[in-house]
């Protein structure tokens, strides 16, 4: 279980933050009026939150990717794969934030 944990971290960070940012705009449609600068800054810094932690498992993977051979190898590669895609899916999704 640890083992498919590392090759889809990336992806479920970005799962959390896409989730997370419908959560977030969805409170906001719900109690807030006019004026949406709370929750925007809000969904930033959970944003920045998440590509910190996509960061963390590439660096992780990273360390490890000179320690492993086969299939763990294998692993390490499209767990990387999947941290690039969701680094791009978290700056992709926040990117509206900044407008």
């Amino acid at each position: 279980m640890k083992r498919w944990f590392w090759l889809t971290a990336g992806l479920l960070v970005w799962a959390t933050h896409f989730i997370g940012l419908y959560l977030i705009s969805s409170a906001d449609d719900v109690w807030s009026s006019g004026d949406a600068q709370i929750s925007r800054r809000v969904a930033f810094v959970f944003s920045i939150a998440c590509l910190a932690a996509v960061s963390g498992v590439a660096a992780r993977l990273w360390r490890r990717r000179d320690d492993v051979s086969g299939y763990e190898a294998w692993e390490v590669q499209v767990g990387l794969t999947g941290t690039l895609v969701a680094a791009i899916g978290v700056i992709w999704q926040t990117a509206p934030l900044a407008f």
